[in-house]
Formats: C-alpha cells, structure tokens, sequence
C-alpha cells in the first residue's frame, strides 16, 4: 500500500488537541518524559532528583513543587500521545462494546499537543479555501477533485481542544516557602481564601473563559484540567478555589471541568480513558455540524446533466477546463465519507463510498454515462494520475468496509467489479493485456486486498465454508475475477443447478498473494517483451539520437524495479498463509513456483534448495510425474553451479522406472551420466571427493536385497548368504558396469570386496555367481584384510543376479549385512551406490523368503526355491554349540557345619570323538557371607577358595569318569548353592588357536544345619566376707557355669572330646581363674537330642573396686567330632562361652547361720550391713520375731556404715520348732544420697542365675532366691 498516498488509506479517528504539557510550559524545556514502567513511582522519583534549571514560564516555583508539576504532566503527556493510529477495528470497538453490553471501553482519539496560544485558521480575504480548485495558488486548480494535503489539513484540525492549567500555590512566589498562617480566631477573617490566591485563581478562570468563548464561537468544545499538588489534597480552602474558578470560567463541571492530582500509573491512565468518554460525544457532534455544512454546498451544485462536457472540438486548446459538476459532486462525496469515517460511521461512510466510487468511475470513463460528451483526463496526465490513485483507494475502503460489517460477498463482488471496469479501460488507454503497467496494477490490486482480509481476519473475521455459496441465486450477480472467470450470468433463469462460480468465492489471504505473485510474473515476462521488440526496432531503425519517448521513459524506470524479489515476497506470503490454514498440498507447489523464480532470475543456489526441499515429500508421497520434472529442474541447477555432484544424484534417480519418461530420454540420461564420470571436461577438471548415494532414500533404477540361509548357526559352522542385484524392466536401457561391490558386515573381518572380472560375453536374465570359495585377503590398499574376489558387475534391464558367498564365525555373536555399496570409479570420481540394512523400510513388501541354487536341468538355468520365513533376512545369530555330556551328582543332604560335607560328580561324554574336560565348582551362601570354601579331593589343596577349577583330562567316547568334591561350611545355618560347570574341548581341535569350549552347567542346593546346641548357665556364689574389715577395696565371686550341649545331627556323631580353650586375659585390677572343670571323657557317640553337660567353676576376683568393671571373656569350648563309621579327620566346631561380669554392687544385708540347725541347739546369728559403694550409708534396724525361735541380742538399733566397709551384728538363737521354719530377721531401712530404702537381706553363699542359649542370648534375667521371708530347716532333736 505504499504506493499509494497514506493519507487515503489510513482510518481517521477525531482529533483531540491538548496544550499545557509540552516541554515548553513545564519546568524545564528539555525534561525527559517516563515510561510506563516509570510512571507509578513518579512522584517519588522526581521529589528524590530535583531539578535545579529555572522555568521558561511566567511564574517561578520551588524545585520540589517544580518536579512534582513537571513529573505528572509529563506523564499524562505520555498517556495522552501513547497511540497514534488506529485501524478500523479498533476505532469502532468503543461503539460496538457501549452498544453491544455496556462495558466502559476507551474511546479513540488521535491527540496533537498546540502551543497555549494556539489559534484556528482565520478566513482569507478571498471566497475559496486554499486548496480549493478555485483558488489559483491551489495544486488542484482548476480541475482537480481531491488532494491528500486536504486529508492532512483535517487530521491537524481539533474537534475537541484541552487545556492544562495548574492551581496557583505560594511555593511558586520567590522567596516564599509555603502559604503563612492566618488568624481564624474571633477578630480573625471569616473568608477560607487568602486575598492573593483569589487574585491568581480570578486570573485564572478569566483566562480559562477566554479560552471557552474563543473556540465556542468556532464551534468546538474546549475543557479544562487543573493540575493539583500533593497539599492541596489536604488544605479545606482548595475546593472552594476549585468552585470559583469553574463558575467563573462558564465550564460545566461534568463534562467540561476535571481536576487532577499526582498518583499511580493506573490512577492516571483511569483520568486519562475518563475525559476521553466525556469528550467524544462532542467531537462526534464536531463532525456532524461539518457533514451539514458539506450537504448544504452539495445540495446548491446543478445538476451534471445540465453542465455537458466539453466536446472534442472544445479539447483543442491547451489550457485545463475548470472541474464540472460532477466533479464537484465527487469532492463533496469524498469530504462527506471522510468525516463520517471520523464519526466512525461505517454503513454512511460506505454508502458514500459507493456514490463517490460511482461518479469517479464515470469520470475516468472514456465516454460518461452521466453527462455528454467526452472525457477530459488524457492518459498518463496529472489528473488521470491522481483520479486513478483515488479510485484505488476508494476501492480498498469500501472493500475494507465490507469485511467489517461482514458481508464478504460484497466484499468481493466491489474488488472483481472494480477489477473488470479498469480491465474494460485499460485498451483506451493503451495499458491493455499486452503491457506490464496492466499486471503491475493488477498485481497490486491483489496484494492489497491480501492484506486487507489478513488484517480483518486478525480482528476476528472468519472465511466462510464454501457450503455457505451453495445456493441457486447467491452469487448469480458476483462479477469473477479476471485471472479465474466470468460469474453465474450466463446460466438460464430457469436452471436448477446448485452451486456457485469458484471465481466469486472470497478465499485466505495466501490465495490472494499467490495471484499477486502469479501477475507479478506475468509482468516481467511481458516488460521482457516489450523490450527486445523495442530493442529490435531501435536496432532496424536509424540510430539518430531523438528524444526518448514515453514508453522509453517507463521501461527506464522498470529495468530498476527487481521483479524476482517482489515474486518471491508474495509467494513466500502466500507460502505462510497456505501453511497456516494446512494447505499441504499447495505450500509444496509453492515452494516449487518459488524454486522457479530463482531459477528464471539466475539464483540457482536458491532454487536448487527449494527443489530439494519439495523433492523429499513428492518422493515419499509417490508423486513420480512431479518428482521427475522437479529432479530435472534441480540438473539443471547443479549444471549452471558447477555441483556435479549433486548432478550426478539426479541423473542416478532420473534412471529410475517410476519416473515416467520416453525409453530413448532415458537411455539419454544413462549416457549423460557416464558422461558426467567419463568424459566431461568440466567435471574432470578436479579430484572429487567420494560421493556416496543411499539409494534407500531415492527411486532406485537396481533393487538390492540380502538373505542369510538360517537364522542361527553354530560356531566354526559355515554359513551361506545371497545378496540379489535386481533391474527394473525398462532401466537400465543399455549395459551398466559397476567397477567393485563391497560387502559391509558388522564385524569387519568379514568384509568382501568385489571387483569388476572385465567379462564381455552374454549376460543371462536369472544368474547364481558364487564367490563363497577361492577368496584371498587383499594386502595393499584400502581394503587391507578384506576377502577379494574377481567376478562379474554388469547389469541390463529386467535382470536378477544373485551373489552367494560364506561365513565362518569363531564367537559367539550376532552378525549382520549393515549394507553394500555399488561403486563406480573414474580418474576423478568414486561415486557409491549405497543400499543400507540397518532399518526396515515402511513401504517394503514383506514376502516368503527365496534362495536361488542350481538346478540339475540340462539348460542349468538356476532356480528360486522357498525357504522358511519372511522378508529379508540380514542378520544371523552365532551361539555355541550345544554340549554332549552328562553331569550327574550324588550326595547325602542334609550337610554339617564345620565338615567336609562329599559330594561325587560324574561327567558321561556323549561325543563321538575325545574331549578335554575341565571342571569348575563354585559355592555360594545365600546370605553372602564369607567363610564357605570347597576343593576337590584329587587336587588336595584345601585352600579357603569358593571357586575351584580342576582338570579331569581326556574322556573317550561314551566312557564316564567320576571324581569327589568336598564343601565345607562355616557360620550360619541355611543352604548354599553349589554351581558346577564342565567346560570341553574337542580333542581334534585342542591345538588350534582360539578355540571356543562347550560348556555344561549344572546346579544343585545343599542345606545346612548346626551339628549341636548349646545352653549356658550361669551361676553366681557368694564367698565368707569374715571380720569387719573398714573399706575394703577387694572383691571376690565365684561363678559356676554349666554347658549343656544337645547333639542336632540326624547321623550319629563320634565325639573325640570336648575340652575349654581359656581366652587370655589381662587387667591390672581383674582376675579369673578356673577352679574345677567336669569334662573329661573317653570317645563316645552321641545320638541324636544327646545331651552332654560341661560343668566349670571360675573364682572372678577385683583388687580396686573403684575401677571399672571388664567383662572377663571364658574363651571357647571345643568339640572334636565326625559322623558315626565315617574314615577320615574329625572335625572341629568351637562354641562360643558367655563372659563372666560382677554383679551389680548395691546396700545389701547378709545373713549366716551354721550349716545344720537341730531343736533345742542354740546358734548364733550374724547379720552384717555391706556397703560395696562409695557413698555413705545411715541406717535404722529392728528384728522381726518370730514363732519358730527365741533370740537374745539388739532388738533396735542405729548406726552409719562406711564406704566399701561392714557392719556385724550376732543374735543367739534357740529354735523351738523343727521343720522349715522363718528366720527372725533384720529389717534395715538405709538412707544414703537423700534417698530412704529398705535394705535386702540374703543368704550367705546364695546368689543370682543366668541362663543363655546357643547364640548366647540370655533367657532368664537375674532371678533371685525367695528372701521375703527368710526361710531354714531346722532338724529335730538330736539328744532326749
């Protein structure tokens, strides 16, 4: 649309002038005005950064009110101007959403700041505007209907003007800080106001009215805005100022007074959207008053039908005619429709589109239809010029009128109509068909009706289904595009068809773009045209320098315009929009039209990746016709590059059947191709890299397939496979050579390279060429220790040659055909024909799988027979052969801890020739602990291994031979696991490097259980403290501990002896010693649940009963054993003996009597207070009778006891009463470290039991002899 004038095309919105908060009339003349972003925090901002430059105004404020006045004007000053063009959607939206739910939208205005003392134009002395026709000084006198410097002149005209004043404050005086204070008591003022702000604010509001009364009579509203400060939100006497100034001023206080104080970016941006919605009305109303006005003049124009045109004699002179009538008409009409678009009046202003579109038609006519006579707008002219210029854009607004209300018939019904009515022109004015001027406007044409259906559909727009035309008369009066057809007129009144002309049918804007694009081509081709025809005439004529004549001077001014790029912007356009609405199809054919624009502008770089790009989706879509005209577009572009290589691909595909073309064009290309390789100077000039070809990801003139005979296969195993070479039935037209294969596996040793044998003789239809035998390995080259062999590489059409060759595998492993590679070498060219095996193709028919072998027919024709499976079979898995031996073995489970628990293992060989045999056992603990170990009984080594390996040696065919393995077990009871695992070679091939072993694996779990138990008491005895010794440090237990061992073999076991192996054990204060033991025995056999108890008495002595306690270790009890008949050593298995600790020292009380009590026996009784701690103990005591004796000693009693001392008391008692009687006893209540107890009382020599199992976990906790009360037999009379 840039060619046209901006001022035509752009949507007018009404003009708001403000003044007031520019630069000029703040503080400073070059203040910088915030953001957004700035803007809420302005107030802080600029108090915090004063300014120190004096005002250029009248008054001189403080800086701080300075800053304060200028921050807020400024912003308002960027709210006010922060949008200045509007497109028609978004200046209807306001009416719309009051119209449509009332919402409070935001009107739209176009906002110009004027000076203060801005004033209207005053009317000259003469009748005409300066831009009148009539005027002489005016560019459109005398003929002229409209200039965009009218348009210009109205976008700068306020409808509603808005002045900012701000309230006159003390802190603006010099030398005066702020407003002084006045008396308010009884002899005080009763006037709020201060006499000098009256004085300023009167001045004010005469100013204010000036204002008003001026721009009043002009008939446009005029308001004010009075900025305030921060105080004077606070001082009481500001409203009543406010009052004044606005009665005074004549403004009406809603919509034509606003006030406005400092606040956020939001508060402000409210104020700003508020006088917006209470000025509209009256710039509305603005512009009504002026359509009036334009009415009334249209309506005193005479009739264009009275004022004839002037005839073809009057058209003689030079001079220019003055406008007509209805020229005149035609002005007013476009006045009438600018205004109404600035009501934002869109069904008006569309109408009077239409009139004005009408009358401008008829002007540009070459006879008129409205007044007689001839049309006086010579061709190529000034006014034809600008009458062309306007009816184009009158056109684009009606059509852009339209698509706002909605009726996109209409829409392009205007556009082809308009089309056809300039197409019907064109020949009288010699731009017909035939010119470039004709597709250079048409083009344009288009591309702007594009863009005008891609800005309404951003604004919401949505393009009809085309089953909205489907109707009998919808479009019958749609006139057709030039470029697509005529409309439905010529269909009979009486038809019934239902449908509608494609032509008539409003399309996305890519459509639109791409016949821009296609009428843009059409205009190179007919300025290239034109060119050489004038070229020729120039050459044929005399060659005498003459004046250039129009058409020189157009095709001056084309050779400057770059016709390739502006095709290819519109194609890339239309590419977008095709590709936005999912034209898949179309994008493709696009991009393809794009790739031939670079090609006819000479860009064949561009133009060969264009092709490239659209080849790869017609070759995966099977789109062969398209395909082979693309791959012959993309040669010739390699070709004009120099890229031979990429020539080459094209010529390789182009060889392809699928490719429709004639037999001799593609014999042709063959040709052409070896020409490439062979012969062509510019393609030999230099060594080419090598050039690789994957011919999966093309149309391949030879199919190349692959197929292992098995699927598995064994180690040193030969193995066949076939790789099939297969032409299609018209291609290759004369004999292809190939000069090597190679065969790429995925194990490079097995790698093959095969060169061409040279042979000239008759190639056969089907043919079996084995190269699996005589193979030797290259030693120089590239292909050191590949296998080479010589044969046949020729291929014609509609043949099948199958290569057979072999594999030997040494490991086990999978191996695969990755792929072959066909190569053709020259002097300067290694180009591979690359067929890959690595991924299965979508497309690749899967069959029953063939292999080709000889046939015994005499003609020796080979022949295809089916094997199992199908597809292709490019893989094969190598696994070791399945071993033939036996492995058997023999036990006795359940198995012992500590022994060397056999096991028999016998290997049977089933082979048929001799075996070496090696056999390895392993044993694992299913709890993963160590300690676990096995060997075997030959080797003898019984090293603590969980691994062994032993060599059995040679096995004759069907023999057995068998040998012992001892496991041995130790820690916990539960099963192991037992692996065995004989590995064998071959005897025939035990010498050859790199043999694989046949392995045979067997596995077997054994359980394993405790062959005892064992139960540990022990028991504590006290020892005769004797006299009462003050602090005494010693201490002296004895300990009686038993072992009872419990046999849990199910075999009867031969017990050697059972003997206690004392832990050393060294302490400086602690001793133990052993005193007695009761375990000594002969060789005995013990069943099962036997029982066996070991008895041990240890004395645990202290010499410092102060220090810390050790727990003393036993050590171990060992048992030597094995099972019941069995030869060999005994086994050894160590019991873990508890340790031994003293027992906890508290305050006790001990009793001892004599050993023996009779009737009638008096005996003494002694009672003795211990304190073993290291704290002082008080004590109260009283004996407690009883029935059973008579007593003589202390009854009550009070003492204290030292630490680590004794205290003794003795009664002498006479029993009464035989039998098992209560002893009188000592009830001690002690007191030491504030805490009141109850002393204990024991027996002498009685102590605690503690009673541990086999893991030495302890069962019963401390358990003590009864001592409540304290009970002792006393025998009967010994003397009567």
């Amino acid at each position: 649309m840039n060619t046209y004038p901006a001022e035509y095309l752009l949507h007018p919105v009404p003009v708001l002038a403000v003044y007031g908060l520019s630069a000029d009339q703040t503080s400073t003349e070059n203040e910088k005005i915030p953001t957004q972003k700035d803007s809420e925090e302005s107030v802080a901002v600029i108090s915090s950064s004063p300014q120190t430059r004096p005002s250029s105004g009248r008054q001189t404020p403080g800086n701080n009110a300075l800053n304060l006045r200028s921050s807020l004007a400024s912003t308002l000053h960027s709210l006010l101007h922060n949008k200045h063009d509007f497109t028609l959607y978004e200046a209807t939206r306001y009416l719309h959403q009051n119209s449509a739910n009332g919402a409070q939208g935001i009107p739209p205005f176009r906002v110009l700041s004027i000076s203060k003392d801005y004033t209207l134009p005053t009317p000259s002395s003469s009748v005409h505007s300066p831009l009148s026709p009539l005027t002489p000084q005016s560019p459109l006198y005398p003929d002229g209907i409209m200039s965009p410097l009218w348009i210009t002149k109205y976008l700068e005209t306020p409808s509603v003007i808005v002045g900012f004043y701000e309230l006159w404050d003390w802190s603006s005086e010099p030398g005066q800080g702020s407003k002084p204070v006045r008396e308010t008591g009884p002899l005080g003022a009763h006037v709020m106001m201060d006499p000098t702000e009256r004085e300023n604010d009167v001045a004010l509001a005469q100013e204010i009215n000036d204002k008003r009364k001026y721009f009043q009579d002009k008939g446009i509203k005029f308001s004010a805005v009075i900025l305030l400060k921060n105080r004077h939100t606070e001082d009481p006497s500001v409203e009543e100022r406010l009052n004044l100034i606005r009665k005074q001023s004549g403004l009406d206080a809603k919509n034509s007074f606003f006030t406005v104080a400092p606040g956020s970016h939001h508060d402000l941006q409210e104020f700003v959207n508020t006088l917006y919605r209470c000025l509209y009305e009256s710039a509305l109303q603005y512009y009504s008053n002026v359509i009036k006005k334009l009415r009334k003049k249209k309506s005193k124009l005479p009739s264009p039908a009275s004022s004839a045109r002037p005839s073809m004699a009057d058209l003689t002179s030079n001079e220019p005619q003055p406008l007509s009538s209805q020229g005149w008409q035609l002005r007013y009409d476009l006045k009438i429709a600018f205004f109404q678009e600035l009501k934002q009046d869109i069904e008006a202003a569309l109408k009077t589109c239409v009139v004005a579109y009408g009358l401008l038609g008829d002007v540009l006519a070459p006879t008129s239809s409205v007044t007689q006579g001839l049309v006086s707008l010579p061709a190529r002219g000034k006014r034809w010029t600008e009458a062309r210029a306007l009816a184009d854009c009158i056109n684009i607004k009606i059509c852009r009128f339209h698509l706002f209300l909605n009726d996109h018939t209409a829409a392009f019904s205007q556009l082809n109509g308009h089309l056809h009515l300039f197409q019907t022109y064109s020949s009288a004015w010699g731009m017909g068909e035939q010119s470039f001027e004709y597709w250079e406007w048409l083009s344009k044409q288009y591309r702007i009706f594009a863009d005008v259906i891609d800005s309404a559909i951003q604004a919401g727009f949505k393009i009809p289904l085309p089953t909205a035309y489907l109707t009998n008369n919808g479009t019958a009066n749609v006139p057709g595009s030039p470029l697509l057809g005529g409309s439905n007129n010529n269909l009979s009144s009486n038809s019934q068809v239902v449908g509608c002309n494609p032509g008539a049918i409003i399309q996305h804007p890519g459509f639109y773009y791409h016949l821009a694009a296609m009428c843009c081509a059409e205009r190179r081709r007919r300025f290239l045209d034109i060119e050489r025809s004038e070229a020729a005439k120039a050459a044929a004529a005399n060659k005498e320098s003459v004046a250039p004549s129009q058409l020189e001077v157009l095709l001056s001014k084309e050779r400057q315009v770059d016709h390739s790029s502006l095709t290819i912007e519109l194609l890339t356009k239309s590419y977008e929009q095709f590709k936005k609405y999912r034209n898949g199809r179309m994008t493709l054919y696009l991009a393809a039209e794009i790739a031939g624009t670079y090609y006819e502008t000479g860009k064949f770089e561009m133009a060969l990746k264009f092709f490239e790009r659209i080849g790869k989706t017609y070759r995966k879509e099977n789109w062969h016709m398209v395909l082979t005209s693309i791959l012959r577009w993309s040669l010739r572009c390699a070709k004009e590059l120099g890229s031979w290589e990429r020539a080459v691909e094209c010529l390789i595909e182009l060889m392809a059947e699928e490719l429709p073309m004639a037999k001799q064009k593609r014999a042709d290309i063959q040709r052409e191709l070896f020409d490439v390789l062979y012969h062509n100077e510019a393609s030999n000039t230099i060594k080419h890299a090598p050039l690789t070809i994957a011919m999966d990801q093309i149309n391949s003139f030879l199919k190349c397939s692959v197929q292992f005979l098995n699927q598995t296969s064994f180690v040193d195993t030969p193995e066949l496979y076939q790789i099939s070479l297969s032409t299609d039935k018209n291609s290759p037209v004369l004999p292809f050579r190939f000069n090597a294969m190679r065969v790429l596996f995925s194990e490079p040793q097995y790698n093959c390279y095969l060169e061409d044998a040279g042979l000239d003789e008759e190639m056969k239809k089907l043919d079996l060429i084995d190269f699996s035998k005589d193979m030797t390995k290259a030693t120089t080259g590239d292909y050191v220790d590949w296998f080479t062999k010589k044969v046949d590489l020729r291929v014609t059409e509609h043949q099948t040659r199958v290569f057979q060759g072999q594999i030997i595998s040494k490991d086990c492993d999978g191996i695969k055909i990755v792929g072959v590679c066909l190569d053709l070498i020259s002097p300067q060219w290694n180009v591979a024909l690359s067929y890959s095996f690595d991924k299965l193709s979508d497309d690749q028919t899967v069959t029953r799988r063939k292999w080709l072998e000889p046939s015994g027919d005499p003609s020796g024709r080979p022949k295809f027979r089916f094997i199992s499976g199908r597809g292709e079979l490019s893989a094969i898995k190598i696994t070791q052969r399945p071993p033939r031996i036996q492995l058997s073995i023999h036990q006795f489970s359940p198995a012992l801890l500590d022994e060397d628990f056999e096991m028999c293992v016998t290997v049977t060989s089933e082979e048929t020739e001799r075996i070496d045999v090696t056999l390895c056992m392993e044993i694992k603990n299913a709890e993963g602990q160590a300690g676990d170990y096995a060997w075997f009984k030959e080797a003898g080594d019984k090293s603590l291994e969980s691994a062994r390996t032993f060599v059995i040696g040679v096995i004759e065919p069907g023999q057995s031979v068998s040998t012992v393995v001892y496991i041995h077990g130790t820690g916990s009871v539960g099963p192991r696991l037992v692996n065995l695992k004989a590995e064998y070679v071959l005897s025939s091939a035990s010498g050859k490097a790199h043999v694989p072993k046949v392995e045979k694996s067997e596995s077997v779990t054994i359980p394993f259980v405790s062959p005892f138990e064992t139960t540990f008491e022990l028991c504590a005895q006290g020892e005769d403290q004797g006299k009462t010794v003050p602090f005494d440090l010693k201490r002296t237990e004895k300990w009686l501990m038993v072992a009872a061992i419990q046999c849990c073999s199910t075999w009867n076991l031969d017990i050697e002896s059972v003997r206690l192996e004392q832990e050393a054990f060294e302490h400086p204060y602690t001793f133990l010693k052993l005193l007695s033991k009761m375990d000594n025995f002969k060789n005995q056999v013990w069943k099962t649940s036997h029982v066996y108890n070991a008895n041990y008495l240890f004395r645990l002595s202290t010499m410092d009963l102060t220090e810390a306690m050790p727990s003393v270790p036993v050590g171990n009890i060992v048992v030597q054993w094995k099972r019941h008949g069995q030869e060999g050593a005994y086994s050894k298995t160590v019991l873990k003996a508890p340790a031994l600790e003293f027992q906890q020292l508290s305050l006790v009380v001990i009793a001892d009597i004599p050993s023996e009590l009779y009737m009638g026996e008096p005996f003494t009784l002694t009672y003795t207070i211990h304190n073993p701690t290291i704290n002082l103990a008080e004590y109260t005591a009283s004996i407690e009778l009883s029935d059973a004796f008579v007593f003589s000693g202390y009854k009550q009693l009070k003492g204290r006891v030292l630490p680590l001392s004794r205290a003794s008391y003795q009664y002498t008692c006479y029993p009464l009463v035989a039998g098992k009687v209560r002893l009188p006893r000592l009830k001690v209540i002690a007191k030491q470290q504030g805490t009141e107890k109850e002393v204990p009382v024991e027996l002498l020599a009685v102590g605690v039991v503690v009673t541990l199992d086999n893991a030495l976990d302890q069962q019963v906790r401390q358990t003590t002899v009864e001592q409540q009360p304290t009970l002792v037999f006393v025998g009967a009379k010994r003397h009567y």
